[in-house]
């Protein structure tokens, strides 16, 4: 049975997914605990040290201006932990039966923190910190992420992240302080660090990054390709910026321009694959015959009929059990010179100049790196012709 060419919103492939959920329960007053949101359900411990939005400079942004990164609680519940979050000081009637770790986003109340689990730290293995610094050694692993301009001293069990950012409060996306390239590096060496001394949660990410290419070049199911995803998700194709931002825009740019946007005979030829702590990089060949508009690639370019063969690199982040986000990048020159719309020599300064672009010889020579002689558009073929 062939795939899917058209969107159905009546196929029993295009009904709803189900992303996991759980209530957030109040344990107290400005104590609230949230269950994994991982379609495993369960998690190691985490408790999470939150500032009042009244100490924050707050954004103004809202809707679809707002940042996609969920508040601490939510996005270290999609990780696949049990948060407990805390928007006041320490409460003693938490009551932690089984290991956990602890992430400070408050400096208003670190010593706090740092004292009480001197007096008893049987059961914390671990301590993260987000943009301000501890002024005695921790009793436990510690990671801290800060601004690059911060001083902060080292000492035994302390782990420094330095970051291009200018404010304490980059990590926090309800702050006009958010630093989204700097939230995410220091997220990933905090889950690294987490997991670390916890022991998980750990999911298998190729696995995933599989399942999200199966629902949306095999099946062709817009619903099950989005259920492989987070709640407010991304996706970036570099070269032609086409892609969603959010759960509604991501959707129906897959329902109109991408889950059907693709030929038939479209494959994806694995070269090489990098599994990380919370990524996964993969080098592909995009195969497939020019037969439909395909959009997301050749935007506004008519079927040529052309065989394609365009190497690929993708950067997935996956949160949890499930895909964050996917930057896919290819060399448009060769996309564009293998369907045939640019020319390979054009008229410069009175002469003709063949064109510094490879057809389907980048992908030739990414399979076999002896298929085509190395250096052909360093020599007299290239440049300035006769």
């Amino acid at each position: 049975m062939s795939p899917p060419q058209l969107y159905d919103p009546n196929s029993p492939d295009e009904q709803p997914v189900a992303l996991p959920s759980a209530p957030q329960i109040t344990l107290a007053e400005g104590v609230i605990l949230q269950s994994p949101l991982t379609r495993r359900g369960t998690g190691p411990g985490l408790i999470a040290f939150i500032p009042p939005d009244s100490t924050l400079n707050l954004s103004p942004k809202s809707g679809d201006d707002k940042p996609l990164d969920p508040e601490p609680v939510q996005k270290w519940a999609e990780e696949g932990f049990a948060v407990v979050g805390m928007v006041c000081s320490i409460s003693p009637e938490l009551d932690t039966r089984d290991k956990f770790a602890i992430a400070v986003y408050d400096a208003r109340v670190l010593a706090e923190v740092v004292s009480t689990i001197q007096q008893d730290s049987s059961r914390l293995v671990c301590l993260g910190i987000y943009g301000c610094s501890l002024a005695t050694p921790p009793p436990v692993p510690t990671l801290v992420c800060v601004p690059s301009s911060m001083d902060v001293v080292s000492t035994p069990n302390l782990t420094i992240c330095k970051l291009d950012c200018p404010s304490s409060s980059f990590v926090l996306p309800q702050t006009v302080d958010f630093h989204t390239a700097a939230a995410s590096i220091a997220h990933s060496k905090a889950a690294v660090h987490f997991k670390k001394y916890l022991g998980g949660p750990f999911f298998d990410l190729e696995a995933i990054w599989e399942e999200h290419t199966y629902f949306e070049f095999e099946v062709r199911s817009v619903a099950k390709t989005m259920g492989t995803m987070v709640a407010e998700p991304y996706v970036n194709h570099v070269p032609t910026l086409a892609g969603g931002i959010g759960r509604k825009q991501l959707s129906a740019f897959y329902r109109d321009h991408f889950v059907f946007s693709n030929p038939k005979d479209t494959s994806l030829q694995t070269i090489s694959r990098t599994v990380g702590s919370d990524r996964v990089v993969d080098e592909f060949i995009f195969n497939a015959t020019h037969d439909k508009q395909i959009d997301w690639l050749l935007p506004g370019v008519p079927p040529t009929g052309k065989k394609l063969a365009v190497p690929m690199l993708g950067v997935i982040n996956i949160r949890g059990d499930r895909l964050y986000h996917e930057h896919i990048w290819w060399d448009q020159g060769t996309a564009l010179m293998q369907a045939g719309i640019i020319p390979t020599h054009v008229p410069l300064d009175g002469k003709i100049l063949r064109l510094p672009i490879a057809g389907v010889e980048s992908a030739t020579l990414l399979i076999d790196e002896r298929a085509v002689p190395p250096n052909e558009m360093l020599g007299s073929k290239y440049g300035f012709v006769v």
